[in-house]
């Protein structure tokens, strides 16, 4: 009788435990901090780009407050803000200083205004299937987010799959 006590209690904690895991797992992502929305974040892109739209809806969902500037001339963006010949994508997005170029995750994007790291900005290249604005049902091609500088030192800010 002790050991089906015993037993019980077990299979009690362990339910418990999947319990507190599956709630805590179907809260999605941590929530963007109150500082890095704060930032209004100025999206420039090409009127017949429907992916763009799809991002900034993203963005809006996160949380961001987004000012939409349609523009003929992406190239001419492109090349005010310095963003590198290798990792532009369809849109570039200017925040805080910052460059923020292609379907970059809006978590990615909070991280960068909360860390305020010494960079000119981060980059998509590209347009990555599966990342926001680039959904294709259930898939996602593996994508690196790139950090750059104005000088051209490029790195990994994080990867996504």
């Amino acid at each position: 009788m002790i050991n089906r006590i015993k037993r019980l209690g077990s299979i009690g904690l362990i339910t418990i435990g999947l319990i507190v895991t599956g709630c805590s797992l179907a809260q999605g992502p941590a929530p963007i901090s109150q500082a890095a929305l704060a930032s209004e974040i100025n999206v420039f892109r090409s009127p017949t780009c429907g992916c763009c739209g799809l991002w900034i809806e993203h963005m809006r969902d996160a949380g961001f407050e987004v000012n939409d500037q349609i523009t003929e001339d992406m190239a001419a963006i492109k090349e005010q803000y310095g963003v590198p010949e290798n990792l532009k994508s369809c849109h570039t997005t200017v925040v805080d200083g910052y460059i923020v170029e292609g379907h970059i995750p809006a978590e990615d994007v909070a991280q960068l205004l909360t860390e305020k790291p010494d960079i000119a900005g981060i980059a998509v290249p590209g347009m990555p299937i599966g990342s926001p604005g680039m959904e294709s049902g259930n898939y996602v091609e593996p994508y690196t987010v790139f950090s750059f500088e104005k000088d051209g030192l490029i790195a990994t800010f994080a990867e996504h799959s």
